[in-house]
């Protein structure tokens, strides 16, 4: 038998067994909320961010009066719209807005800590994952962005639409509030990778990042 790997089993059901030892409180429970998000990009101008939905689920496990730890699931809606021109012959370009609208699925764990014991509020930080995908509109093909003056250094609109598809994933940090079944957070969430990547055959340099902000209320089934 492999004594090496024996030891390190060993290890690890010790390490399982005082974490779980170490947890005070565990609690399940639904989360809804509203998520504000955006796009940051070197290839288009942001003209508004979006203001939609999230919903998932949410595990609170208690480490001792002042730490928690929050695992969740959300199924959130992102994205925001570009400014985007319309090139027309011997006119000036025409201005308009293109919705690069999106779905994730996000994973995220964030850990919390108490200031003060006794009062329900905690500082939190963690990180996310996102899966995403898209219905965008593929016919829009005399929408540009990149140059808003040149057309033959514009985008077509279009062509951004694979961006939207692919992983993010990032910091995200806030606060929360609450004891027994309800709870309330505000996040900031910032997407480091560069959704430009997802498009294949094109020049990788340009960058497409996402961020947002997001207000949800919990409710666990159990105190």
């Amino acid at each position: 038998m492999n004594v090496k790997f024996f030891a390190a089993a060993a290890l690890v059901a010790t390490l399982a067994t005082t974490t779980i030892q170490a947890q005070s409180t565990y609690k399940m429970g639904f989360t809804l909320g509203s998520n504000y998000s955006s796009l940051s990009s070197d290839l288009f101008t942001t003209a508004s961010g979006r203001l939609s939905a999230a919903a998932g689920f949410t595990i609170s496990l208690g480490f001792g009066d002042r730490f928690d730890l929050s695992p969740e699931i959300m199924f959130v809606q992102k994205g925001a719209s570009a400014k985007v021109v319309n090139f027309q012959p011997e006119n000036e370009p025409v201005e308009g807005t293109y919705n690069f609208y999106y779905n994730t699925f996000e994973a995220g764990v964030l850990g919390g800590f108490k200031p003060v014991a006794s009062l329900p509020f905690r500082i939190q930080a963690g990180g996310f994952f996102g899966s995403h995908f898209h219905n965008l509109d593929r016919k829009q093909k005399d929408l540009y962005v990149g140059d808003y003056k040149d057309v033959n250094e514009a985008t077509k609109v279009v062509d951004l639409n694979e961006a939207f598809t692919g992983v993010d994933f990032g910091p995200a940090f806030g606060i929360s509030a609450g004891e027994g079944r309800f709870r309330v957070a505000a996040r900031y969430y910032l997407g480091m990778r560069n959704l430009n990547n997802n498009r294949d055959f094109v020049e990788k340099s340009n960058r497409i990042t996402t961020n947002s902000m997001r207000l949800s209320v919990t409710y666990f089934f159990k105190q």
